[in-house]
């Protein structure tokens, strides 16, 4: 953990408060992957409905991650200003109603714009929820925590998936939206409880002596943290750069190892199966062991596993297992950028802190998918482009020894301080 965030002190509640403040942070973000995720399986039946082809919705996918990207970028320069507390319950309100006139947009530019909007809010409660849960617990624990609430997003596009076909079948594509507007405005109530113990009450920008403070942004790159916020961000890049590259490619390497094409979702479930089991492992870890470690572990089992299905000569009985372990090894490590961004920063500097490295992630999630297409073009089959994920495996590791590294000297400064 940081020389920063070792000085935090968790916020004086009982257990059974803490308790209730974390399992709440972790439904939201649950919401929130459920919410981001329903796009993707309401799609094929709104093309459906409209004479649409399902590529006409590619602006629909492109603006939810954009506009992720903007929440997570200013969530936290509006805790600073305006608290925690506002802003959270301002995002629940962007994205539960902006999920709610969702179900009632009747043409692509309006589904567009809508998903826009609400992914703005979607983006700023992640961070925000992260830090919450984060400050209400003790130092010891605080990585798991972070964990747990980040895995929320992956739990959120499970369960999208598991209820999203009942749902769309007895009432409609707009019910999905509905589910994703209504709930979190119901919470809204306990949610204000839970962003009352949160330190950030805003005013950050002017110290307690009336001199201006740095932007929150800036403040990510003052006092030794630059080299750290660096290779924080390009980790994340990197690691989304994979993991969503790998989600699109997932259809085209089944049908190449014999599978049908009804069969093709059969790949993305296990991609998200694998992706739970890899974060649950981190998370009964990461207190005895640390986040680095678990990362570079979780990043040496997806690039093994996508050596296996590149180039080895395997059974088709084997694909699917392999397919989760690289579920299981990149989407931890796009969990565990979050749970870095928790160990790197102090308490006021976190929402911030997470929001930018998800922003930076987010933006790798777009750059994938799209050097995955451009490669199909070109005419490389499934495999072979697979195997390019060994390379953004590899920068991963550097930068996990860059982090380690730039670690080891802040802990050397400290001690050469503190002896003088």
């Amino acid at each position: 953990m940081g020389s920063h965030a070792a000085t935090d002190h968790p916020a004086t509640a009982g257990k059974p408060a803490v308790y209730a403040v974390v399992a709440l942070a972790f439904i939201m973000v649950l919401i929130d992957g459920f919410d981001t995720a329903s796009i993707a399986f309401v799609a094929p039946v709104i093309a459906g409905q409209w004479g649409l082809s399902p590529a006409a919705f590619t602006p629909a996918f492109v603006s939810t991650s954009l506009g992720a990207v903007v929440g997570y970028m200013v969530s936290g320069s509006m805790a600073a200003r305006w608290g925690a507390r506002y802003t959270g319950l301002a995002s629940v309100l962007v994205f539960g109603l902006g999920s709610l006139a969702t179900a009632w947009a009747s043409s692509l530019e309006m589904l567009v714009l809508l998903r826009f909007v609400t992914a703005i809010g979607l983006g700023a409660i992640l961070p925000i929820m992260v830090s919450l849960a984060t400050e209400v617990i003790s130092p010891r624990r605080r990585e798991t925590v972070a964990m747990l609430v980040v895995t929320g997003l992956s739990a959120g596009s499970v369960l999208g998936g598991v209820l999203g076909v009942p749902l769309i079948h007895r009432h409609g594509w707009q019910s999905i939206f509905w589910v994703g507007g209504i709930v979190p405005l119901v919470l809204l109530v306990p949610l204000a409880w839970a962003l009352s113990m949160s330190r950030s009450n805003g005013g950050q920008a002017v110290s307690a002596s009336g001199e201006r403070k740095p932007g929150v942004v800036r403040a990510l790159f003052d006092g030794g943290l630059a080299p750290r916020t660096i290779l924080l961000w390009l980790f994340a890049f990197v690691v989304f750069i994979n993991s969503y590259a790998l989600m699109f490619w997932i259809p085209s390497l089944l049908m190449s190892f014999g599978f049908e094409a009804g069969q093709t979702p059969l790949g993305t479930a296990a991609l998200g199966v694998g992706g739970l089991a890899g974060s649950l492992f981190m998370m009964v870890f990461i207190s005895k062991t640390g986040v680095k470690p678990l990362l570079a572990l979780m990043t040496l089992l997806a690039a093994a596993c996508v050596w296996l299905i590149s180039r080895a000569d395997i059974q088709q009985s084997w694909v699917l297992p392999l397919i989760a372990g690289l579920g299981a090894g990149s989407i931890a490590c796009c969990v565990g950028q979050s749970v870095l961004a928790v160990s790197f920063y102090p308490s006021a500097l976190r929402t911030a802190g997470v929001g930018w490295a998800a922003a930076l992630g987010r933006i790798g999630s777009i750059v994938g998918p799209a050097v995955g297409g451009a490669l199909l073009s070109l005419g490389w089959n499934a495999r072979d482009i697979v195997l390019t994920a060994v390379i953004p495996a590899a920068v991963a590791l550097v930068l996990l020894l860059g982090m380690a590294l730039s670690d080891r000297r802040a802990r050397g400064t400290v001690k050469e301080s503190t002896s003088r």
